[in-house]
């Protein structure tokens, strides 16, 4: 008899527990369905498949779902991100300025989802700031967010060398407001960066960035530049 009350605690206990993980697995599933077109074209994207306006825009609409569902898997989460930024890499705002504003204004949106599913992710955050900084660059905004970005990933060379691709599209407002993540990401660079990689990086420097990136050089010294004056193999 004293066992009876353990035993029915135990398969209650055990019942619930089996329920949560059901509903949890159940909830899984069906973002996987719900999500798997878009995951489909993202791949496609991502690989240098040919997808066709029509297509990219149609998923790129959907991925308001993500957000809306507020799902924040990983992998459904970078797939979208990929479609709102080829949708926006498709507009020309001199074309068609309610589309590229309407495109622009999508990818912010859901970048700022997923850094709420995932605020570690400096790729997510050098995205939101380029964003923001072609919507309307707010140098203090569009800094604090390459801040966060060069905090999370300083030694990650490919993402050192696509952040130094926006760092030479910003304003001299916006890389003298984040001049020490500026400088932390051109010192690595040239310091430790695949020497052939770096010389194609920048090989066209920005007007605003070109006196900022001659000061680094310069401070570094002939030890540590004189690497780069070696050609690199075709």
């Amino acid at each position: 008899m004293p066992r009876g009350p353990f035993v029915s605690v135990t398969r209650i206990v055990f019942l619930v527990v089996t329920a949560v993980f059901a509903v949890l697995a159940g909830r899984e599933l069906y973002a996987s369905i719900k999500t798997a077109s878009i995951s489909i074209v993202a791949e496609r994207l991502e690989h240098g498949e040919t997808v066709t306006d029509d297509v990219e825009a149609k998923y790129a609409a959907r991925t308001i779902d993500i957000v809306d569902g507020h799902y924040c898997r990983s992998d459904i989460v970078a797939a979208g991100v990929t479609l709102v930024l080829a949708q926006l890499d498709r507009q020309n705002v001199n074309v068609n300025y309610d589309a590229w504003a309407a495109a622009a204004s999508s990818a912010r949106h859901y970048l700022q989802h997923s850094l709420s599913c995932m605020p570690t992710n400096s790729n997510f955050w050098l995205r939101l700031a380029a964003v923001q900084s072609v919507i309307a660059e707010d140098p203090l905004s569009v800094a604090e967010m390459m801040k966060r970005s060069v905090a999370l990933a300083p030694h990650d060379e490919s993402m050192i060398l696509t952040r130094f691709y926006f760092w030479n599209d910003f304003t001299n407002a916006t890389l003298s407001t984040a001049k020490a993540a500026l400088n932390s990401d051109l010192v690595t660079m040239l310091k430790l960066g695949d020497r052939c990689r770096v010389n194609a990086a920048i090989r066209e420097i920005s007007p605003q960035l070109r006196p900022i990136f001659d000061r680094t050089w310069a401070g570094l010294g002939d030890g540590a530049t004189a690497r780069f004056r070696q050609r690199c193999s075709k």
